[in-house]
């Protein structure tokens, strides 16, 4: 029971912790004025603005479409390239490692300028901003979601089920999609939530690469700082609310597959 209560205290002290400093910024965003010791003046014009203002609602999906495309191009990739490994090639493995970690050693804004120094003249799509971002993208996940789905495949003994599933009469490629990566979806998911955080909460590489092109929520609260205090946190809230309300749809859509695969 002490136990128990021990751990119930050290989880409210890290809960009040984690929510004290987005609390205040909350609160800074619904007031009016807070150069004292209290704020005056409840007002929620800055949302009223920010939800007025086309930009930052275009800034919003850009940043949107930017961390989901990335995340949903890597899982196929790699799930495709874990299939071939498991099934066909268990010694290439440490090669696909070894390839998938080097991201790792190479920081966000030296890739982003090597990447933009490469291909700004390019023929094509390829020197699109967009197309670039995205890809950049795709490469500093690597590392996050290729961990994840192999230490799930680890987990559920993937060629083993296979096996199993080829003795049922089931062809190995079906038998991978219809069998394997259900088991292994919560990995997938808690892997796709830590790479998109990770695509959110960046900067550096948006700014390099995006900028003025391809202005997203991050460029645009970086433009707003420089304006208003009280813009800025609002614009925090709602990129908060956001992200929340994206992870809240994506394990619901997980739990109730879970589910109907049960």
């Amino acid at each position: 029971m002490k136990k128990n209560h021990s751990s119930g205290v050290i989880m409210v002290l890290i809960s009040v912790y984690l929510i004290f400093p987005l609390a205040l910024t909350f609160l800074y965003s619904i007031f009016e004025e807070w150069t004292g010791m209290l704020p005056r003046g409840i007002t929620f014009s800055y949302y009223i603005k920010l939800f007025s203002d086309t930009s930052f609602i275009l800034s919003v999906f850009r940043t949107i479409t930017a961390s989901v495309l990335p995340v949903l191009i890597s899982a196929a990739v790699i799930l495709l390239v874990m299939y071939a490994v498991v099934v066909y090639i268990p010694g290439l493995d440490k090669y696909v490692q070894i390839l998938c970690t080097i991201p790792y050693a190479i920081k966000g804004i030296i890739l982003a300028v090597g990447i933009l120094a490469m291909y700004s003249d390019a023929p094509g799509i390829f020197s699109n901003r967009m197309i670039m971002l995205i890809c950049t993208y795709c490469v500093i996940i690597l590392p996050y979601m290729y961990q994840g789905i192999r230490n799930n495949l680890a987990a559920v003994n993937a060629k083993q089920l296979i096996e199993t599933a080829q003795m049922l009469g089931c062809c190995r490629l079906p038998a991978f999609f219809r069998i394997i990566v259900p088991n292994i979806l919560p990995g997938i998911t808690v892997s796709a939530m830590l790479s998109m955080s990770i695509i959110f909460g960046d900067f550096t590489v948006v700014n390099i690469l995006g900028g003025n092109y391809y202005e997203t929520a991050q460029i645009y609260l970086s433009n707003i700082m420089r304006q208003s205090g009280h813009m800025s946190s609002a614009v925090i809230m709602i990129l908060f609310i956001v992200t929340m309300l994206i992870s809240t749809a994506v394990f619901s859509a997980k739990n109730k597959y879970t589910k109907e695969e049960r």
